[in-house]
């Protein structure tokens, strides 16, 4: 993709009403922002494969959309690996609750300063950025939420934040295979101290996918 084909934020913006969506036109607009911001870092740095207008809505908008038909995210939110921006920062972008609270960890400095620059354009006040690893991050913002998407198994997860007292619900993108994971992850010291509190079955285009809310025992 060269600069000339860096789709702006007026393309992804038409094919998000398109599809009539159920955004209201900030939240649109914002979205279509964020997207465009994606891009042009995508041509810095290997941020995300996901990469085109409808590619875009289907990989990562409609994912992210459906985080808030969620009942139990909370008021602080933390994303673990925000890398691209995706869920976290996608999240605080058409985010409609004046009362919650982003926090996006990444390890990774050079993506770390692109999500700092891309919530600084999106003017998001309510976001915060840091570039630590997840075991430092969690214990220093104290989220009642924690979200990740591909970025490890369960239990892998749960080693980084079960030291933190204030999280009861921890949100994991998934898709086909879950269930062979959780057996997987029920076998494991963390995994033993997680349950299924809810899960949100929904598509993405044409694939399937599920939100996985896990609490502990």
């Amino acid at each position: 993709m060269s600069e000339a084909q860096i789709p702006e934020a007026i393309d992804f913006l038409a094919e998000i009403r398109t599809r009539n969506l159920p955004l209201t036109d900030e939240q649109a607009a914002q979205a279509a922002r964020f997207a465009h911001l994606l891009h042009r870092e995508n041509k810095t740095q290997n941020l995300t494969r996901i990469l085109g207008v409808s590619e875009f809505i289907e990989g990562h908008l409609l994912d992210v959309m459906e985080l808030f038909q969620l009942p139990t995210l909370g008021k602080r939110v933390l994303d673990i690996g925000s890398g691209s921006g995706v869920p976290g920062l996608l999240a605080a972008s058409i985010d409609l609750d004046p009362s919650r609270v982003w926090f996006l960890s990444e390890s990774e400095s050079h993506k770390a300063e692109y999500l700092q620059r891309a919530s600084e354009e999106l003017q998001l006040a309510r976001v915060s950025t840091f570039s630590q690893r997840a075991e430092a991050v969690v214990a220093a913002v104290r989220p009642d939420t924690v979200i990740a998407r591909a970025v490890g198994t369960v239990d892998k997860i749960a080693s980084w934040i079960f030291e933190c007292s204030t999280w009861n619900n921890l949100v994991l993108f998934k898709s086909r295979g879950w269930e062979e994971e959780w057996a997987e992850a029920q076998k494991t010291r963390f995994g033993k101290k997680l349950t299924v509190s809810h899960a949100h079955e929904y598509s993405a285009g044409e694939k399937y996918r599920v939100l996985i809310s896990l609490k502990r025992k």
